[in-house]
């Protein structure tokens, strides 16, 4: 099934993936379940939200430290109990200057994970260090272990690596996030096996670098996920352009070796992945 993690980012899995960041939220709320149902009906394949703890330790989705630019209130998510960040309601898109309040409110985690279960694989992005055990314990609590995928950065520099995930890692599906070193991501690549990740986060300054581990990606069997949001700073290889030149952002990166992308535009890459053979109707 293709709402189960280990299946979807298998190798033998021929289609390239689709990742909503943080839901579809250009016309509704982000990290919202309304932007999680937009998501499953423009056909992602992954929805990628954030989450944390309020200061009665429940798991909401939200991405900033604060409440201020995405709801109706303001105030740290850590400081505020569930009733009081419950009680706000949330901006429509990004919740720039202007949107309007939607009815949305901030999803609890677990309530988000009960409503893409079957449906869609959940991406959660642990803000804080603090949360990890809270957010593996409500995974395996409601028996979604591999209806998700967990991530967190490898420093090569510093050889700091998250040990605590590595633990679980056997249990829930990890992805490392990992930075292309000039002419070292082949070389970094054989140093993370350990991890037995299928799928890597990767930021990168030269596309060579990525063309050049082609070979040892397909050798490990894993799936290469690269973000062409605005903000990712991967080059020039972003939303905007591939609005315009779909062939020159997305194309190039699928002939480098990227099978899966994260998106604010995926209706428009969920389109044209399937006009050029690259996902199933």
């Amino acid at each position: 099934m293709k709402t189960l993690t280990r299946a979807l980012i298998a190798p033998e899995n021929p289609d390239v993936l689709v990742i909503a960041h943080r839901g579809v939220w250009q016309a509704l709320a982000e990290n919202s379940l309304a932007a999680l149902h937009e998501a499953i009906l423009q056909g992602a394949d992954i929805i990628e939200i954030d989450t944390q703890t309020t200061a009665d330790s429940h798991l909401v989705v939200i991405h900033d430290a604060n409440l201020d630019r995405t709801c109706n209130f303001q105030g740290e998510v850590s400081t505020l109990s569930l009733e009081t960040v419950r009680g706000a309601r949330l901006k429509a898109s990004d919740g720039r200057e202007g949107m309007m309040l939607t009815h949305e409110r901030v999803p609890l985690l677990e309530e988000l994970l009960e409503e893409a279960r079957g449906r869609i694989v959940v991406n959660v992005d642990i803000k804080y260090p603090r949360d990890v055990e809270r957010v593996v314990s409500l995974i395996l609590r409601m028996n979604m272990a591999d209806g998700v995928l967990l991530k967190s950065k490898i420093d090569m520099t510093t050889q700091r690596f998250p040990l605590a995930l590595t633990d679980i890692s056997s249990t829930i599906p990890f992805m490392p996030i990992l930075h292309a070193r000039p002419g070292l991501f082949a070389q970094d690549l054989r140093h993370i096996e350990q991890f037995g990740a299928q799928m890597i986060e990767l930021n990168f300054t030269d596309l060579a670098d990525v063309i050049a581990a082609r070979d040892e990606l397909q050798r490990l069997g894993v799936r290469l996920w690269v973000n062409t949001l605005d903000v990712s700073h991967s080059l020039d290889f972003s939303d905007s352009r591939a609005a315009l030149d779909p062939d020159g952002v997305w194309g190039v990166l699928i002939d480098a070796g990227v099978r899966a992308f994260q998106t604010d535009n995926v209706d428009q890459l969920v389109r044209w992945l399937k006009d050029n053979g690259y996902k199933n109707a």
